[in-house]
């Protein structure tokens, strides 16, 4: 068994390649019974954010896994696989396990040390875990990876004062309405986590009247409910649209939400308002933070439009987290991978261990079977005396071979010995699905 992650982040890839690759909440069942479906992948997660498309896989093989899930991600964003392989990484085993913890401690985010990367990798194995391609090493791999997160976090400065992509996107959508957002009316269009994080710090800059609008009412009602914001019905968006100063889409739609008429049509009715009111018209911002784009990238080129986009987001995020700060969360995610490399190489003996002690029950049983008439003058006490006094007998046998394999398997790994114990006792090799 190996574990494998393939994938592109928002330092290896273009958005638009991001875009390509990215995989929608619900398109996400499908993803994953693809990817178990390939010959050597035995689970697979696949976390896909605003700054990253990564696979995380248990495979039987190592490189014919790793071969098929560079092509699956080819395929996925219909880009040649020599074109990706300069675009995308991989790593393996304890580096893959330190690359996920990097990601949930917010090391590798784009605004380092953000907290939403630690609720998306939650959520990617939770999803995965329902469609039943995250079993034993992958649900161990990310409950793991939420831990390291949190410890990371708790023990170093690492998100002191830490922003998040809501916080700067929202910071660059006030430069472009070139005010505060006291005061502004805002017009969600999403009603996700991100979208509630969104509404915590409207409500935390006093912004104006706060509409929701969702693919879900039921959705859009109750971040309505928990933030005192308006709920916008379905058919309601261009009136909303019309009358925001900012709009913050957030959904996980795989198409735009707000194309070019739909923009085109609320800038007309936004300027014959000011027309009538004498009045110069109000620039509208729309904040665009999901995964596939909501907004048509062809609305960046009509007047009185500003779109601020992930990439722009990219140019601002940096807030300067020292060195050092990042060098202490480092050293917790080596630690923490060390320790699920020690873990790896004990559940790889364990199979052996248990066929072990298996096959040793089977011959205390059938010894007391085969000497049940000698012993047929016992009476019930005497006869559990012999049963305790042959299982002990057994226990203490395979006690100290027990425990120096996991010594052996913690330190250096210890498949040729669990191979020879396979050997000496006649075990049948273990079932690969085990």
């Amino acid at each position: 068994m190996s574990l494998l992650v393939v994938g592109c982040n928002h330092r290896s890839a273009s958005l638009p390649l991001l875009e390509r690759l990215a995989v929608p909440a619900e398109e996400l069942p499908k993803a994953l019974k693809s990817l178990t479906a390939l010959d050597h992948v035995q689970e697979a997660v696949v976390l896909s954010t605003c700054n990253r498309v990564e696979i995380y896989a248990s495979v039987t093989r190592f490189h014919p896994g790793l071969q098929e899930l560079r092509g699956w991600l080819a395929e996925r964003g219909d880009i040649h696989p020599q074109d990706l392989d300069e675009l995308q990484y991989s790593y393996h085993d304890d580096r893959a396990a330190a690359h996920l913890f990097a990601v949930a401690g917010g090391i590798d985010s784009m605004v380092v040390g953000e907290r939403q990367i630690a609720m998306q990798v939650k959520q990617a194995m939770e999803t995965a875990r329902e469609e039943g391609t995250a079993r034993r090493v992958l649900q161990r791999l990310f409950r793991q990876a939420v831990r390291v997160g949190r410890r990371v976090r708790s023990d170093t400065a690492i998100s002191r004062g830490a922003s998040s992509m809501v916080d700067v996107g929202l910071d660059v959508a006030a430069q472009r309405l070139g005010a505060p957002l006291a005061g502004r009316r805002v017009l969600l269009v999403g009603a996700g986590k991100m979208g509630g994080l969104t509404a915590r710090r409207l409500a935390d800059e006093s912004a104006g009247q706060v509409d929701v609008w969702n693919r879900s009412e039921d959705k859009a009602r109750r971040l309505a409910l928990r933030t005192g914001g308006q709920v916008v019905a379905p058919t309601g968006l261009a009136t909303a649209l019309a009358t925001a100063d900012l709009v913050v889409c957030t959904t996980g739609a795989p198409e735009p939400v707000l194309d070019l008429d739909l923009v085109l049509a609320a800038v007309q009715e936004r300027r014959a308002g000011h027309d009538a009111a004498d009045g110069a018209a109000r620039p509208l911002v729309l904040l665009d933070l999901a995964m596939p784009r909501n907004v048509d990238p062809a609305c960046h080129d009509v007047p009185g439009v500003e779109v601020v986009d992930i990439a722009d987001v990219r140019e601002v995020a940096d807030r300067g987290v020292t060195g050092e700060v990042v060098a202490a969360a480092r050293r917790i995610v080596d630690e923490e991978a060390e320790r699920f490399l020690a873990w790896t190489r004990a559940s790889e003996v364990e199979p052996t261990i248990r066929d072990l002690r298996r096959t040793a029950e089977q011959v205390r049983a059938a010894e007391l079977d085969r000497l049940s008439g000698k012993l047929s003058s016992l009476d019930d006490r005497q006869r559990e005396a012999v049963e305790a006094l042959t299982r002990g007998i057994v226990n203490t046998l395979l006690h100290a071979p027990t425990v120096r394999l996991k010594e052996l398997a913690d330190r250096t790994g210890a498949e040729a010995h669990a191979d020879a114990l396979r050997d000496l006792f006649g075990l049948d090799e273990p079932d690969a699905d085990a």
